[in-house]
């Protein structure tokens, strides 16, 4: 996977996670991700991904080390999401 696609498919798992956090439920024009997280067999492990790298955040991202912890939450939010597709 390109780099591209790892913030775009990190963004999309994000965004779903936090939609139905928020109550939202996956309809007719939801995106394919959203739609399958609710049954993905790591749901937790998504969550706690997440909510770590959230309870982490420094409020920007200015060094390169900063950087850096943004890039391996996205892979590693990534790889679980698609380990369940193998």
């Amino acid at each position: 996977m390109e780099e591209k696609d790892i913030i775009e498919l990190s963004t999309d798992i994000v965004e779903g996670l936090t939609k139905l956090a928020l109550g939202a439920e996956p309809g007719l024009f939801s995106g394919r991700v959203i739609k399958s997280l609710n049954e993905h067999p790591k749901l937790e492990e998504l969550k706690s991904l997440f909510t770590t790298h959230i309870t982490n955040f420094k409020g920007s991202y200015k060094t390169a080390e900063d950087l850096k912890i943004l890039s391996d939450f996205r892979y590693n939010i990534v790889s679980v999401y698609q380990s369940n597709q193998k």
